[in-house]
């Protein structure tokens, strides 16, 4: 990360989604931020955004979506910072997500755990269970307030 540092983390306003849809597309990533979501981003010394998150409200709390970290910034540790300070910003809420399943250990090391499905809320259980029926080698974490 030191060729990054130092790494700012910042949430953008609604005003300032292109420039995370610009990252994200220039990225190889078909997310876009939009409507009543909370979007972050983890900038370097240069002003440069190196990696972008979305959040969806959802069951009282919030989805993650797009946790992207730009290609040339990678396997640097920037994804478990950003990810740390994302949390951090969001304080006693929980988040879930739908990371693909070798990123099982990168979201552990940060908090998420497995949770059992009859414990899971229906707005976020739902997807998950027809991305499993799709065939997607995803997973369904989750990070609980302290």
């Amino acid at each position: 990360m030191a060729e990054f540092a130092p790494l700012t983390v910042e949430e953008l306003t609604p005003i300032a989604f292109p420039l995370v849809n610009r990252f994200f597309k220039d990225n190889g990533h078909k997310g876009k931020a939009s409507g009543d979501e909370r979007v972050w981003v983890a900038r370097c010394s240069k002003g440069n955004i190196v990696a972008g998150l979305r959040a969806s409200p959802k069951s009282e709390g919030y989805l993650l979506r797009s946790v992207w970290v730009g290609r040339h910034a990678q396997r640097k540790g920037i994804g478990s910072f950003f990810l740390r300070e994302v949390l951090n910003d969001l304080g006693s809420i929980h988040c879930w997500c739908y990371p693909y399943a070798h990123l099982e250990l990168f979201y552990q090391r940060s908090g998420f755990f497995s949770p059992e499905p009859d414990s899971v809320p229906p707005d976020i259980l739902a997807p998950y269970l027809r991305y499993q029926q799709q065939g997607h080698d995803f997973l369904l974490m989750c990070h609980c307030p302290k």
